[in-house]
């Protein structure tokens, strides 16, 4: 068995031989212009693409109503949504022709560089293709996984159409901003979803590690866009493609790209970071055969992919994707040796995987790749397959244990021939497309190992970890073929099975049938592979497979490869495969738990000691520090010639209306009965009071929006703190009341008092008494008719000027209030507080007078 590698050659312009080093100079896409198509231009392309993103989006809202009504089944409410998905991108795809190039284009925020743009290229369209495909498979592979035990099944629908819009959202966006708002929903979506079983502690911790490894990745990455941005002044992945990266700046380019990476690393869970994707394996298997095989963990290498026609010449490339790359490839496969939970090896196993998806686009020459299309191909069928299998497995007989599985050939032999040709091509059988990209594996390896091929060092590293990772593969595919199905169980004892439903069995039947058929016909995949071309990113010229042309070192390597795993295997007693387990210093789940426990554990030491679990004890830290900053600023601000321009300002004190002295007066005489007065009620009547009256000073100066904003918010807050306090047992005043503060307490708080006061008086001077010379106010009253539409300021400057600002505002004052709402609904008193008479509100612990001080 053999496979021919290489490209045909155009016939009219013919082929010049492949480099064997790496250009020096920035990669640019010769010769191809960047065709901008607008929504007017190409209409049925632009709706082709709607279409595309918004069926699963707009399904998000529909399926979490319906899943009250129609229980399981919801799954055939959302089957529609992926199908759509995956006819418009078919279509697209034939639609926008050969190697496609297309931009659309929507404003969005012109403002800060965002549109809703999205490019339509190969790269795109794959991976596209692939999420909606595979999409379709997990929903009706759901819809019977969870047959009879489903729970909430409208939230498990809509966030897997969520997560699907999102990762359609980022494979075609062409704005990076676009990029990494939809990377960002990614991240949420999985949570949601890895976290499903939320009242299981795993499900817990796995989506706890997954969002903060993903997130905190993330925002590394958004810190690279932004030198993105800054180096090259264009937020449109066209517009860098088509040229190359400016030269004044190289410092900027490489921070750049390492922080790109780390997002990137972080997402596909590359070494350090590996660690968080076999933990995510608590979520439900047809969440791991989508996010964990086909989709999620490729959003790094569809990263990889897309920045190497961009960064692939920088020198920093080669050394940090391909070492990071060959690194997780091979201790990732190491470590699926050591596992017992099926899930848990193809978790490990996925690492490895990927890591040699990144470290292939690390090896490779820009605009030389041939064969990453097969390499993700063949992932997706053989995973997602094995994936769906270990879930027919655990269905059938509620464990995922190796140590307590076997001899399920004679029980179910349409499951065992699934799984049979996903491990198959998994080890690189033939006749399996596992078979087709573990020799164009080989084939590239060999070419980079080559001395005249200018790695170095690094080649024969990449030929070393190729060589154990693909021993290994044989190895861990050999462990669950024969230790599920052919190896009895452990002790003779047969487990209980009952078969699944056999329409459980269609998905995976349908992903082996698939590596096989396109293992046996490659040239099947030469023409689709060819017409996704991507310029600057793969060799020019149709890719030919074939399944034989003779003996070649690739087969030779292949068949040792297979020979060694089988005979490590046969050589290893099924009982010592038992005992083995994962070496501590491996563990980095632990330390990473470690850390973020930690990290809680010294937040509640610190708000201890500083007082801040007690809102009364810390407001005077807060306001000691607002008036050493502010006042200390304030006090050298405010200088003597200040001063008298505030007091020339006010035209002196005879200028004074003594109505507006008599409301301050009043003001202050209503905020010093909040002091002296003990009750809560006459406390709160008094800050209500003061509120009111301030509103009234808003009237004396002609400011009626204000006196409006203010009134309503003094009433609502009445009203609010009213029935708060109606909550609290009168057990809860008189324990305040029983409180004696020392005097040395009271001083302290007078003084804090005053020196806020006094802080707040010198800030309002140093602002008043040195305005700025060309003040915003009037260019804000001069645009608000023209621009807004209005002739109120505020209102304007509220609802226009700063719509986003006030928006946000809205949001964080919602969220916030939300939280407190449901914290005070869920919180009960301590059996402490209850025994000690309610002295305090609950969660404050037991009051004593000592407390109080």
């Amino acid at each position: 068995m053999g496979i021919v590698l290489g490209r045909k050659a155009p016939a009219a312009l013919g082929q010049a031989p492949r480099p064997k080093t790496r250009p020096l100079g920035p990669p640019v896409l010769a010769g191809r212009t960047i065709r901008r198509y607008t929504c007017a231009r190409v209409v049925p392309t632009a709706l082709l693409m709607l279409i595309a993103l918004a069926a699963p989006l707009l399904a998000v809202p529909l399926l979490a109503w319906a899943g009250r009504h129609l229980d399981d089944r919801t799954a055939w409410l959302a089957l529609p949504a992926p199908m759509a998905s995956l006819l418009a991108l078919g279509w697209l795809a034939f639609a926008a022709g050969p190697q496609p190039f297309l931009v659309l284009s929507w404003p969005w925020a012109p403002s800060i560089g965002l549109e809703l743009s999205f490019l339509v290229d190969g790269l795109s369209l794959f991976f596209g293709l692939v999420v909606a495909a595979v999409g379709v498979l997990i929903v009706f592979y759901s819809r019977f996984y969870f047959l009879g035990h489903s729970e909430a099944p409208g939230r498990f629908y809509a966030c897997l159409s969520l997560f699907m819009a999102a990762m359609l959202g980022t494979v075609f966006a062409n704005n990076l901003l676009l990029l990494f708002l939809c990377w960002e929903l990614t991240g949420v979506a999985s949570f949601l979803l890895i976290g499903f079983q939320h009242q299981d502690p795993d499900s817990q911790r796995g989506a706890r590690m997954a969002l903060l490894v993903t997130g905190g990745t993330g925002l590394c990455l958004l810190a690279g866009i932004v030198l993105v941005q800054q180096a090259t002044g264009s937020g449109s992945i066209a517009g860098l493609l088509a040229g190359p990266l400016p030269s004044d700046s190289p410092g900027l380019i490489r921070v750049a790209l390492l922080l790109l990476l780390v997002g990137a690393f972080g997402k596909s869970a590359q070494f350090p970071l590996q660690f968080w994707l076999p933990n995510a394996m608590a979520a439900p298997t047809p969440v791991s055969a989508y996010l964990h095989s086909a989709t999620l963990v490729k959003l790094g290498v569809y990263l990889c992919a897309r920045m190497f026609p961009i960064f692939g010449a920088n020198e920093l490339w080669l050394p940090v994707v391909s070492g990071v790359g060959l690194v997780t490839m091979t201790l990732a496969a190491l470590q699926a040796l050591v596992v017992t939970d099926l899930k848990a090896i193809l978790a490990w196993s996925t690492v490895s995987a990927l890591g040699f998806l990144v470290a292939s686009y690390g090896l490779a020459i820009p605009g030389m790749l041939e064969f990453d299309y097969l390499h993700l191909l063949s992932h997706v069928l053989y995973k997602g397959g094995l994936f769906m299998v270990v879930g027919a497995i655990d269905h059938a007989t509620g464990t995922r244990d190796l140590r307590r599985l076997g001899g399920l050939w004679r029980q179910d032999r349409l499951l065992g021939a699934a799984a049979l040709i996903g491990c198959a091509s998994m080890a690189g059988l033939p006749m399996t497309t596992g078979f087709l990209s573990k020799e164009a594996m080989l084939q590239e390896v060999f070419e980079v190992a080559a001395p005249n091929a200018g790695h170095g060092g690094l080649g024969a590293f990449a030929l070393v970890c190729v060589a154990v990772t693909s021993v290994a593969k044989v190895l861990f595919a050999a462990r669950i073929f024969f230790g599920v199905f052919v190896t009895p169980p452990a002790g003779g004892v047969p487990l209980e099975y009952h078969a699944p439903p056999r329409w459980l069995l269609l998905p995976p039947l349908l992903m082996a049938g698939g590596s096989v058929l396109l293992g046996t016909f490659p040239s099947l995949l030469e023409h689709p592979f060819h017409w996704l071309d991507v310029a600057g990113l793969h060799q020019d010229g149709v890719v030919e497979l074939s399944l034989w042309h003779g003996i070649t070192r690739e087969l030779l390597a292949s068949a040792a490869i297979v020979a060694a795993g089988a005979c490590a295997y046969a050589a290893m007693p099924r009982d010592v495969w038992l005992r083995i387990g994962m070496p501590r210093v491996l563990e980095f789940d632990r330390a990473f738990d470690r850390v973020s426990d930690g990290i809680g554990v010294l937040a509640s030491k610190v708000t201890r000691a500083s007082g801040a679990d007690r809102p009364t004890d810390f407001l005077r830290i807060v306001l000691g520090f607002l008036v050493v900053l502010v006042g200390g600023y304030a006090a050298v601000r405010v200088t003597p010639p200040a001063l008298e321009s505030l007091r020339s300002a006010s035209g002196g004190l005879q200028a004074w209306d003594p109505l507006r002295l008599l409301v301050a007066g009043l003001i202050a005489l209503a905020s010093l009965g909040a002091v002296i007065l003990r009750a809560w009620t006459t406390q709160l009547i008094s800050f209500s009071l003061a509120g009111f009256l301030t509103t009234f000073y808003y009237v004396l100066f002609r400011a009626p929006d204000l006196a409006l904003t203010q009134i309503l918010i003094e009433t609502a807050t009445l009203v609010l703190v009213l029935l708060l306090l109606g909550r609290f047992p009168r057990a809860c005043e008189l324990g305040v009341r029983d409180s004696h503060p020392t005097r040395l307490s009271r001083v302290l708080k007078l003084l804090v008092a005053l020196a806020t006061g006094g802080t707040m008086t010198l800030l309002l001077a140093a602002v008043t008494g040195q305005p700025h010379p060309d003040p915003i106010g009037p260019a804000f009253l001069a645009a608000s008719q023209p621009l807004a539409h209005g002739d109120n300021a505020v209102n304007t400057l509220l609802v226009d000027f700063r719509g986003l600002d006030t928006l946000l505002e809205i949001t964080v004052l919602l969220i916030a209030t939300l939280g407190c709402l449901g914290l005070f609904l869920r919180y009960r008193r301590t059996p402490e507080e209850w025994r000690a008479g309610e002295k305090g509100p609950p969660g404050f612990g037991v009051q004593t007078p000592s407390d109080s001080q």
